[in-house]
């Protein structure tokens, strides 16, 4: 249950029924409006339920600190190193840091467990547009990015255990909207010395230009440093989040977007948790947390990288 659940749902609703508007590429703009209208992101959760949101003309989730946590906050190592096919490095982008509302505290319902370290993560509003967000509408990925994404998880963490590519389907809700269609998401669960974490893959759309999506969300996962980013041959660009923490059990995410040409959005993201911390709902549209997962993050942000380009050259 989310405790400022009136705040989230119009959060929710705004990012997907505002109208899109024209693509725009000054990124001064963009940050200026984009400061003013702020979407709240305090949106605390007590241990259970992840829910999900149904929303007009499409079945999309909340997974709240499911599907997204921090890296490993000791596993920050700076500019990746370029893969054998020289692929562009990702640049910090020279825009103004925010300031952050609060710094992550976890709650009394669903605390880490003992003696696990508190990380002091500072969090930000969601510091998207709400008549251009991406709409997360959940398809199914293509095939070419379902191959892409399995066979770089696969090869990056290496020597890490990989599950088999996990499938859930989040079933339309017809009776609360007609309009309403099933949503899907992927994981992959990584398994070292460290315990299991995930890695994610669940899809986008947006009517905004790649350049101009990804400008309308510099902030778009209520990070408060501006994220990296590097543009690809291919017109795909991709853009690295800082890592964040959110309830239950001080769950740590760390989250990379490939903004393609044809409009769609992958979200490729690291989680400190995996399937033996949750489990569906009886409804199958939201999963409960049932455990507190292991403590850093399953892969370094060098390697969540490496994982977004192999998606982006995917891409058309």
């Amino acid at each position: 249950m989310w405790s400022d659940s009136d705040e989230l749902r119009r959060a929710l609703k705004s990012e997907v029924d505002g109208p899109a508007p024209p693509a725009r590429a000054d990124l001064a703009d963009v940050v200026r409006r984009g400061r003013r209208r702020l979407l709240v992101r305090r949106a605390g959760a007590v241990a259970g339920a992840l829910v999900a949101v149904g929303v007009v003309g499409v079945g999309t989730v909340a997974l709240g600190g499911l599907a997204g946590g921090p890296t490993d906050p000791a596993g920050w190592s700076g500019t990746p190193s370029p893969g054998p096919s020289a692929r562009p490095l990702l640049t910090t982008m020279t825009i103004e840091a925010r300031t952050p509302y609060r710094t992550f505290t976890p709650a009394w319902t669903a605390p880490p467990p003992s003696g696990r370290a508190i990380l002091s993560i500072p969090q930000c509003d969601l510091g998207v547009l709400d008549d251009a967000t991406t709409r997360w509408t959940l398809p199914h990925p293509p095939p070419h990015v379902l191959n892409a994404w399995t066979t770089a998880v696969s090869q990056v963490v290496s020597p890490a255990q990989v599950s088999e590519p996990h499938a859930h389907t989040f079933p339309a809700n017809k009776l609360k909207d007609p309009e309403s269609v099933d949503g899907h998401t992927r994981w992959i669960d990584v398994t070292d010395d460290g315990g299991t974490g995930s890695v994610w893959l669940r899809v986008g759309r947006t009517s905004l230009e790649p350049l101009a999506a990804a400008d309308d969300e510099v902030f778009g996962v209520g990070n408060c440093h501006p994220p990296r980013r590097a543009v690809l041959d291919n017109g795909a660009v991709v853009q690295l989040y800082e890592v964040q923490a959110s309830e239950p059990f001080q769950s740590l995410s760390l989250e990379l977007r490939v903004y393609a040409p044809s409009g769609d959005v992958y979200a490729i993201s690291a989680a400190n948790h995996g399937s033996p911390d949750f489990t569906p709902q009886a409804d199958q549209r939201a999963f409960n947390r049932t455990g507190s997962g292991r403590e850093t993050l399953p892969l370094s942000e060098d390697q969540l990288t490496r994982i977004g380009m192999a998606v982006a050259e995917s891409v058309h």
